[in-house]
């Protein structure tokens, strides 16, 4: 299912501000390392409990940013400048896995690679986007079973939209204080309903 022309360049644009932040939090996480010198300080601060916290938050983030690409993979938002930053965003994870290999057993803690992958699966509807069912970040409806630790969680309800927990929480600390709101086509047949209902 393709986003309408029409709304395409706002998702892009929305998708490109979340992204870009996402990479900023990976890459402090990576300057911080850096800037340690010895490898034995450098465990001593990743086994710490502030340091476990830290990286398992790191990790979160960028869960979001595995949501985001398959949510685009769900809509076919494909986009050479959305791309340049998921690359970017490898990129800088790829080296904070280098350093934390300073550290076995918290590189052992980190997720596998296939379990921050999520799923995309077929979407049936015959409708444009509904922005209305998905989560107002990644534009994922729900998480995929296998996804830890929010796949017993139900999705939170603001103002009408859908969030993951973690989405939401990314967006309004280090994206923007008020939570994204995609407005649907006028004949998504999804929303028709739904708005006469609230009206």
């Amino acid at each position: 299912m393709a986003i309408e022309p029409s709304l395409l360049d706002t998702c892009t644009d929305h998708l490109k501000k979340c992204l870009k932040n996402i990479h900023k939090v990976i890459q402090k996480a990576n300057e911080i390392l850096c800037s340690i010198s010895q490898p034995s300080v450098c465990s001593e601060v990743l086994l710490s409990s502030q340091g476990v916290d830290y990286i398992s938050g790191v990790v979160e983030v960028y869960r979001v940013c595995k949501r985001m690409e398959a949510g685009m993979k769900t809509f076919s938002i494909d986009c050479e400048k959305l791309q340049h930053v998921l690359w970017d965003i490898e990129l800088a994870w790829n080296n904070l896995q280098a350093f934390l290999s300073m550290c076995p057993s918290v590189l052992q803690k980190l997720p596998s690679p296939s379990a921050l992958e999520c799923e995309v699966e077929e979407v049936t509807r015959d409708s444009s986007l509904c922005f209305q069912r998905c989560c107002g970040v990644c534009l994922l409806e729900t998480l995929q079973k296998k996804e830890e630790p929010e796949s017993e969680v139900s999705m939170l309800h603001f103002a009408g939209r859908s969030y993951h927990p973690s989405c939401g929480n990314f967006w309004l600390h280090c994206v923007d204080s008020s939570l994204p709101a995609l407005s649907c086509t006028n004949n998504c047949s999804m929303c028709v309903p739904l708005k006469a209902e609230l009206s």
